[in-house]
């Protein structure tokens, strides 16, 4: 309840002349606060069950190799982007079975449940977004996510539609800090990189990616940080808080 005390106190402040007109935020670290532990030996055991009563038969641990595998071989470099996707199909036509896009779907979504242990967004997150728009800013979302269960999550928090546009890496094959997945925002919106601002919690996904295409940023570490192995670019704010956005 203290930050959404704070969030209220920025908002009482009223500065309505911003410095960005457009905030482009990460998801996962940044806008909400997130568990998952895909290493649990029962996550395979119930996957490779699930999948087992379709026909496609595995061991759990033939299963979560083959996973990583399938994983590994698709990652051509560190900044390719995988879409689950395919890795899932690849699971069931090695077993010669062809699923229907529902049933990937639902194959992703069981093993998210299966795998999380919370999503939630820090106090004040949503309130944050709203004022960015009273304030007549756009706002994006830059996440490198998997769709498929991404985006039910998102509407899950109650954020999908405070933002004008939802960018996830596994749609453009490229993750943060590739210059690609910038720059796809960038262009499809028409964005002068110097009216943008990256908000997030990944010194050289966020704060370095949005540097080398011209974007300054604002990093905020928080507990699912990475730990920083180099300085932060001159043009990147350390904030204390996320509502911190609002003072510049």
């Amino acid at each position: 309840m203290k930050a959404l005390q704070i969030v209220k106190k920025a908002l009482q402040k009223r500065k309505d002349t911003l410095m960005y007109d457009n905030y482009i935020f990460d998801l996962y670290g940044t806008l909400a606060d997130i568990h998952t532990n895909e290493k649990k030996a029962s996550l395979w055991k119930n996957m490779a069950q699930y999948m087992c009563l379709q026909g496609a038969f595995y061991e759990p641990s033939r299963l979560r190799k083959d996973y990583g595998s399938h994983i590994a071989k698709l990652r051509t470099t560190p900044e390719t982007e995988v879409d689950l996707a395919v890795v899932i199909r690849r699971l069931y036509t090695n077993r010669s079975i062809t699923p229907a896009p529902e049933a990937i779907a639902h194959w992703a979504m069981i093993f998210r449940t299966l795998s999380l242990g919370y999503v939630r967004l820090f106090d004040g997150a949503a309130e944050l977004l709203q004022e960015l728009h009273r304030r007549g800013k756009k706002v994006y979302l830059l996440s490198n996510a998997q769709r498929l269960f991404t985006e039910p999550e998102i509407r899950s928090l109650g954020i999908y539609k405070l933002f004008d546009d939802i960018f996830l890496s596994s749609d453009i094959g490229f993750c943060k800090p590739s210059a690609n997945f910038y720059t796809a925002l960038l262009e499809k919106h028409g964005l002068n990189p110097d009216s943008c601002v990256m908000i997030g919690n990944d010194w050289q996904a966020d704060a370095w990616g949005a540097h080398n295409c011209g974007i300054a940023s604002m990093y905020i570490r928080t507990e699912q940080s990475p730990k920083e192995e180099g300085p932060l670019p001159s043009d990147c704010k350390r904030l204390d808080s996320l509502w911190d956005v609002l003072a510049g």
